[in-house]
Order: C-alpha cells, then sequence, then structure tokens
C-alpha cells in the first residue's frame, strides 16, 4: 500500500459506535462499565481513550511499527523511553540532539544513574570506541535537530547488533513520509508531532 494511501487508512476506521469516516473526540474522562470490572475497553481517559489509541495506531501504522503511544509532549515519550534503563547504564547519543534532549540526559538523568557520551554518529570507528560494557542504547536523530546532520541508519543498527544494544531514534524533522527506521531496524521511533510539517 503506498503511503498517501496508509496515512488515509491506518487506524481505526471507520469509528465502531456510529460509523463516522472520521473519528470522533472523545472528550468523556470517564466511561460506563458494562458490569463490575467489565469494559468495553475504557475505563478513565487517563489510561486509554479511543480518539487517542486511533492517532497511536495510525502513527505505529506510518511507521511500520507493532504498537504506539501517545504522549502529551515529545520530551514526555523521550523520558519515557530513557526509563527503559537502570542505574549505571550507558548511552551513546549524538552530539547535536536537540536542546531539550540534552537536557534531559545531562541536567536530570545522569542525576539518576545514567551515563552518556555525546558524539557525531556518522563515523563508525568513533562509535565502536565509545561503546563500553554497560552501554545499552545508541540515540539518535536523522536529520538532526538544529544541525540537520544525517546518520547512517543501516551503519548505526549493525553496530548495535553486534554488541546487542538497543537503538531509539527521533524522527521529527524527517516524519515517516520521508523516513521509516523501523525498515532499517531501529528499535523505537519518537516524535514530537506538533512540529511535523
Amino acid at each position: 500500500m503506498r503511503f498517501e494511501t496508509l496515512a488515509v487508512h491506518a487506524g481505526e476506521r471507520p469509528d465502531k459506535t456510529f460509523g463516522a469516516i472520521s473519528v470522533p473526540i472523545y472528550q468523556t474522562s470517564t466511561f460506563a462499565f458494562e458490569d463490575i470490572g467489565k469494559t468495553r475497553g475504557y475505563d478513565y481517559s487517563r489510561s486509554g481513550n479511543p480518539t487517542r489509541k486511533v492517532l497511536e495506531d495510525t502513527i505505529a501504522q506510518l511507521e511500520g511499527g507493532k504498537a504506539g503511544f501517545a504522549f502529551a509532549t515529545g520530551m514526555a515519550a523521550e523520558a519515557t523511553v530513557i526509563h527503559l534503563l537502570e542505574a549505571g547504564d550507558h548511552v551513546i547519543s549524538g552530539d547535536d540532539v536537540y536542546g531539550g534532549t540534552y537536557r534531559l540526559f545531562q541536567d536530570v538523568m545522569r542525576n539518576f544513574g545514567l551515563e552518556f557520551t555525546f558524539l557525531r554518529m556518522n563515523d563508525r570507528k568513533r562509535l565502536e570506541e565509545a561503546i563500553k560494557p554497560n552501554t545499552r542504547m545508541l540515540w539518535l536523530e536523522t536529520p538532526s535537530n538544529p544541525l540537520l546532520n544525517i546518520v547512517d541508519l543501516e551503519m548505526v543498527v549493525d553496530i548495535a547488533k553486534q554488541h546487542h544494544l538497543m537503538t531509539v531514534i527521533d524522527n521529527t524533522f524527517a516524519t515517516p513520509y520521508f523516513l521509516r527506521p523501523i525498515g532499517y531496524g531501529i528499535d523505537l521511533v519518537v516524535h514530537s508531532t506538533t512540529k511535523i510539517p
């Protein structure tokens, strides 16, 4: 299926309740239970909402992923992903990532015992030399924000697989229209969807 067709048809459509082609915005905070402990899939909007679920499914399908999760901000998504690690783990990150990402890593997550190395991600030798026994994740952007540096995803994935490292990419600038990192073997993709052109 062409990307344009997928963009129109991805997600759960039409709406199951009344057959609306455009998914309605469910503004409710709570949902009625069918019986004690039995819902129709949703109980409280903080834990799930039909409108948000369509957004999550749509972005996951556009990216070629298995599942999607929407957060209030791109930084909330990044904070959640970095919490997959434990104190003492090491992350290699691009040296020109988004400023908010850099501050999250440098100013916040270091206080929780994570280690970070920031370097240009386009040099295989330097990247491999930066790997330590406690390295768990490679974090990148391509194109990067703000310098628009390009990273060879096939090279990064090859290194990550050899060393059993998780790969994460911020795909805000490229969007799944121009780049589908999962197809290259990247493990996790994050976006700040308010910035998608």
